[in-house]
């Protein structure tokens, strides 16, 4: 029964998650698809170990790609970058 409770507590969780990253991206002006992995990366290395629970794949398997997903992530997050425009010399 616990189970049950935090999975829909997680997807609760998950699913407003994802809107605040919507609206952030859209707020700070971000597009294209570069710029949005690390957030998926992110998501669904958090929305992975549920899944393992559920459908029987944790151990080893769920921790390589949790980790992979993670590191993905890590690795994108130079694309979330706004640039600057610089108003120095007219």
């Amino acid at each position: 029964m616990i189970e049950i409770i935090l999975t829909i507590v997680f997807a609760i969780v998950f699913i407003i998650g994802i809107y605040v990253q919507v609206t952030r991206r859209k707020r700070a002006g971000l597009t294209g698809v570069k710029s949005a992995i690390s957030p998926i990366c992110f998501m669904i290395s958090a929305a992975l170990n549920p899944l393992g629970y559920w459908f029987g794949f944790l151990g080893l398997t769920s921790l390589l790609g949790s980790m992979l997903f993670l590191f993905l992530g890590a690795y994108y997050v130079k694309e979330m970058q706004v640039e600057e425009v610089s108003k120095k010399g007219g």
